[in-house]
C-alpha cells in the first residue's frame, strides 16, 4: 500500500522546529510525535512559543528551519495540510467592516 493510502504514523510529527524572529528565538528545535487520536495541549507562560507553535503548524508562518508535519503531510505544502485541520486562535483575526460570510 502506497504511503498515501494509509493513515500517518503520527498525527503531528516535528524534527528541529524552529523559528526566530531576528537575534530572539520563540520556538527552538522542537521534536515532537503525537499519535492519531491522542488530545494535547500546549501549557506554558507567555512568550513560550506555543503561538508560534501553532502557527507553524497550520502553515500560517514559515519556521526558520527544522521539518514538521501534519496528517502525514509537510508543512511546507500547505493546500495539503488544511484540508485537515481546523484552528481557532484565542483571539481570531476578525475585521468589524467584514460580514460573518465575507
Amino acid at each position: 500500500m502506497a504511503r498515501s493510502d494509509r493513515a500517518p504514523e503520527n498525527a503531528i510529527e516535528t524534527d528541529g522546529l524552529t523559528k526566530r524572529y531576528h537575534d530572539a528565538a520563540a520556538v527552538e528545535d522542537l521534536r515532537l510525535r503525537i499519535e492519531p487520536g491522542s488530545v494535547y495541549g500546549f501549557l506554558g507562560p507567555n512568550g513560550a512559543g506555543k503561538t508560534t507553535t501553532m502557527r507553524m503548524l497550520t502553515t500560517l508562518t514559515t519556521p526558520t528551519s527544522g521539518t514538521a508535519r501534519v496528517a502525514g503531510q509537510p508543512i511546507a505544502e500547505r493546500e495539503a495540510v488544511t484540508p485537515h485541520i481546523g484552528y481557532l486562535p484565542e483571539e481570531p483575526p476578525l475585521y468589524d467592516e467584514l460580514t460573518g460570510r465575507e
